[in-house]
């Protein structure tokens, strides 16, 4: 089985975290039918603003009908992994795919206005903990999912 070096698992993990945020908040404000999509099928825990969200599905909804057009600006990203063998590494693999058997916590800060251009900016703090996305084997399926979400406005 080929280990991973921590200067690849840092780069995986680092590239993870940023592709993931930027496809995540472009998906809030411009692609919500898909929000549910960025979320693990396992047991979920989201919380919004303190608020116990069920799953994906239920953000999705949140996002579609209950508020308006979001714009996120991403000021800050930050990542660490937390196991550097999720769910295992697998024989036989490179030392690249083993990388990539990671789950990692994700940090986030920003700002983000709901409405229109004019509308005032909130900043925000975002703590996520990503998975290894193994329950797809489309080709242009997203590699990481939610397990875990904490969303903030930051008053």
């Amino acid at each position: 089985m080929a280990t991973p070096k921590d200067d690849m698992l840092t780069k995986v993990s680092t590239e993870g975290a940023t592709d993931f945020v930027q496809l995540y908040h472009s998906a809030l404000s411009s692609n919500k039918s898909s929000i549910a999509s960025f979320y693990s099928s396992a047991i979920t825990n989201i919380l919004f603003n303190g608020n116990v969200i069920a799953d994906g599905a239920a953000v999705e909804d949140i996002f579609t009908n209950q508020l308006p057009t979001t714009r996120h600006d991403i000021q800050s990203v930050d990542c660490q992994i937390i196991n550097k063998a999720y769910p295992t590494t697998k024989p036989g693999n490179t030392a690249r795919e083993n990388a990539k058997n990671i789950s990692m916590l994700v940090t986030v800060s920003g700002s983000v206005q709901y409405g229109g251009k004019d509308s005032p900016q909130h900043g925000f703090s975002e703590t996520f903990v990503l998975i290894p996305n193994t329950e797809s084997k489309e080709k242009n399926r997203k590699d990481w999912l939610i397990q875990s979400q904490n969303f903030r406005l930051v008053v």
